[in-house]
């Protein structure tokens, strides 16, 4: 009997075949990311305005799906570091008004992307989901209704608090929140280098949390409930990306290569739904982990380039799915058993 086994694939050679496709373009990143916002935040107000219902109804899911575009350049601006104004942007239209900042984000991603602590319990994009996968999804979407309080709670009383008594800012903040998969998570301090930026962007978020209670103690109660409710949209189709497009979600002890992420991991194919889903490239999260500096608008071609260039039945080719119900099985099949 003959068995046939289909070699490591060869990472080096992956990035060589697309590392031309590295350099990003600001004027794509930032017409994207205005458009989402702008687009957002106007169909918002619309949806807050006295009308017909099913018109605001309708801006209103709209406007959660331009937000939820215009928040998943977080993952871009970690990985984009040089484009300064786009992140002063993004900030400004999306990561502030939300009160989802990079600083909630950058040093949790950072642990994702470590071979050391890939898929462990030291990263707080993954948690153990085999046998409690029911209970896992179960405990994230309940989460998400706790959100838009404890957002309010983490810049509107906390940080004031912690310049008042520091231990709340050194042991109780990196406990308290951020924008993990696993909770509770221990997050990892934030590099020296970006604590002065984000000590700014935390003392915006501070004066917007405090903002939001001053529309709710005015009566401006409709506004402040559509807040909450578009951060629940947001926080609701991130959730269901997670477990139809990245990971496997079965956690291991001593991380894990490019080559094992990249096994662990899935792109996926599919239509308008898709995109709407995984926006802004992140429905190539595969690609992703055997070359993380890849922009967002190289990816597509990126994929075509990997999928017609190397042999068929790759480690690669393994981890492309057809769409999300099938990124969905393939979790659940991961994932069973204890």
């Amino acid at each position: 009997m003959t068995v046939t086994t289909t070699p490591d694939l060869d990472i080096d050679r992956c990035r060589k075949l697309v590392d031309d496709l590295r350099a990003p373009l600001p004027w794509v990143y930032l017409s994207d990311a205005a458009a989402s916002a702008i687009l957002g935040w106007l169909l918002f107000w619309v949806a807050a305005l006295d009308g017909l219902l099913w018109i605001r109804v309708g801006a209103f899911a709209v406007s959660g799906l331009a937000l939820y575009r215009a928040l998943a350049f977080i993952h871009e601006l970690f990985h984009q570091q040089s484009l300064t104004g786009l992140r002063h942007f993004w900030h400004a239209t999306a990561g502030v008004p939300l009160l989802l900042p990079l600083l909630l984000y950058q040093p949790v991603h950072q642990a994702h992307h470590n071979a050391r602590t890939y898929g462990t319990p030291a990263d707080g994009e993954y948690e153990q989901f085999r046998g409690r996968l029911a209970a896992s999804i179960t405990k994230l979407f309940g989460l998400n209704l706790a959100l838009p309080i404890a957002l309010i709670v983490r810049f509107g009383v906390l940080t004031p608090l912690s310049f008042v008594v520091p231990a709340v800012r050194r042991e109780v903040i990196p406990r308290f929140l951020h924008m993990a998969l696993r909770f509770p998570y221990q997050a990892p301090e934030l590099n020296a280098a970006w604590r002065r930026e984000a000590m700014v962007v935390e003392l915006a978020c501070m004066v917007w949390a405090w903002g939001l209670v001053a529309l709710l103690a005015t009566g401006h109660v409709r506004v402040v409930a559509l807040w909450a409710a578009m951060i629940l949209v947001i926080s609701t189709l991130n959730t269901l990306r997670a477990i139809c497009s990245t990971h496997l979600y079965v956690e291991e002890s001593d991380g894990r290569n490019a080559l094992g992420q990249l096994r662990d991991s899935i792109n996926v194919g599919g239509g308008a739904l898709t995109e709407l889903l995984c926006p802004t490239g992140l429905r190539y999260h595969a690609l992703h982990h055997i070359a993380p500096y890849l922009p967002y608008h190289r990816l597509a071609q990126a994929h075509r380039r990997l999928m017609t260039d190397l042999p068929a039945g790759s480690d690669y080719h393994q981890a492309t799915t057809s769409g999300l119900r099938a990124g969905w099985r393939r979790l659940v099949d991961a994932t069973a058993g204890g």
